[in-house]
């Protein structure tokens, strides 16, 4: 097998502002065909995440310029986007830079809250989602499983996901900045995703009680209030919920702003121009930026942020600075195995070979166990992992050690290895 090259291309909260990062999000319903357009180019391997802090394309080939080129076609075709975005806001890396920086984003030292948890989740997510598309083979499959690793290292080693941060819960201290105390205030939360359950979890926690809910999917809105805290309200009665509240935590999936001028000088007039406080952190935004400009109404977006999750790195660099040592030897020994996958083909093809068996009898297993929880998945596809780990590794220790022909010829023979084998050695592991 011939060693492919492994490249990026993103941006992220650190070199475009939000109105730039807002046009390149790309909804999780619309990877599956960016995938597709990305593979149509010729490029077998690519893995996309966008999040509201980021969007990066991952991607694997024989030629890293030419993939760079083409994955920079696609999004030119599909955002419409300037040369400017390009070369002002977007960054590339390749090998063993790429993956380094795939490491670090998985273990949330490149995020906007240094060591916030939600990043490792993401990436997993948007994997699996690449994996499913069958956009991943093996040195991506490869890059990703090794990513999960290392950030499993790193929160087992350090302590930079100790009393963990997250936007969210920036937001709700932002919020409390703000007032000085939320006691008296009247919340509404818009939306009931992700980042919308953590914020009520850390209201709850701050004591309050006077939280309102909506959502365009009412149950969703009502399985929060019920599990978490809150009150449940249709999204259709927006207008005169912003009417009565102090506070307004808004993270929806909209593509387009929900709340915009004309709605809010009405509700500003209902309100007889009492203060309100929106706090935005949906990408794209929930809220028209232009109302920042009405009297008395205060909008905080996501990269108002920044300044706060400054104020808590300081405890954090430390740990930081720990991880970036494992990061560093992580990154240096990825980058000589995949050199012995180019030196020697057999080892691929064995690694290979054994994750496609891994594969298909996990798969196996979990179908006959029927419905099982995440936390159990995991735990098959660690051990699974493990003992195929232990059974191949005395073969690729003795390849890796000894160059004895004969002993080459043999685990070709016992392995089923040709030559043309390597046309097949890409399909990877198609599992989570």
């Amino acid at each position: 097998m011939k060693r492919q090259a492994i490249g990026i291309l993103g941006l992220n909260h650190n070199t475009a502002p939000l109105e730039i990062r807002e046009k390149l999000y790309i909804k999780e319903e619309s990877i599956p065909d960016l995938l597709q357009k990305i593979r149509d180019k010729g490029i077998a391997e690519s893995v996309i995440i966008s999040t509201c802090n980021r969007t990066e394309i991952y991607f694997s080939g024989e030629d890293r310029e030419e993939m760079m080129k083409k994955v920079h076609l696609v999004l030119s075709e599909v955002f419409t986007a300037t040369e400017e975005w390009f070369t002002r806001y977007m960054y590339s890396f390749s090998d063993e830079d790429a993956f380094r920086h795939l490491f670090l984003v998985a273990s949330g030292l490149d995020s906007m809250v240094i060591g916030e948890p939600e990043i490792l989740g993401q990436v997993k997510d948007a994997y699996r989602l690449a994996a499913s598309a069958k956009s991943t083979g093996f040195f991506l499959n490869k890059t990703f499983h090794k990513t999960f690793n290392v950030a499993k290292r790193i929160r087992t080693e350090t302590r930079i996901g100790y009393n963990p941060l997250s936007i969210s819960s920036m937001a709700v201290e932002l919020a409390k900045r703000i007032f000085g105390t939320l006691e008296e205030k009247k919340i509404l939360v818009i939306g009931a995703g992700e980042m919308c359950e953590i914020a009520l979890k850390y209201f709850k926690k701050e004591g309050l009680s006077n939280i309102l809910i909506t959502n365009r999917t009412y149950q969703k809105a009502h399985r929060l209030a019920d599990e978490i805290i809150g009150e449940a309200r249709p999204f259709e009665k927006l207008f005169e919920l912003l009417a009565e509240v102090d506070v307004v935590l808004a993270s929806t999936g909209s593509e387009k702003p929900l709340i915009g001028l004309e709605m809010l000088h009405k509700v500003m007039k209902k309100r007889r121009n009492r203060p309100v406080f929106f706090i935005d952190i949906a990408v794209p935004r929930d809220v028209d930026p232009a109302v920042n400009d009405m009297d008395n109404v205060y909008l905080y977006d996501i990269d108002d942020l920044k300044e706060l999750s400054q104020k808590h790195l300081s405890n954090r660099v430390k740990e930081s600075e720990k991880a970036q040592v494992i990061i560093d030897d992580e990154a240096a020994k990825f980058s000589d195995w995949l050199g012995k996958v180019e030196v020697n083909p057999l080892i691929g093809h064995i690694m290979s070979r054994a994750e496609e068996i891994r594969t298909r009898e996990m798969k196996r297993a979990l179908g006959k166990l029927g419905s099982t929880d995440e936390e159990t998945v995991n735990n098959i596809d660690a051990m699974t992992r493990t003992i195929m780990n232990k059974l191949v590794h005395p073969y690729l220790a003795l390849l890796k050690e000894n160059g004895d022909p004969a002993l080459f010829d043999t685990l070709k023979k016992l392995f089923q290895f040709e030559e043309n084998d390597e046309e097949d050695m890409d399909s990877g592991d198609e599992g989570l």
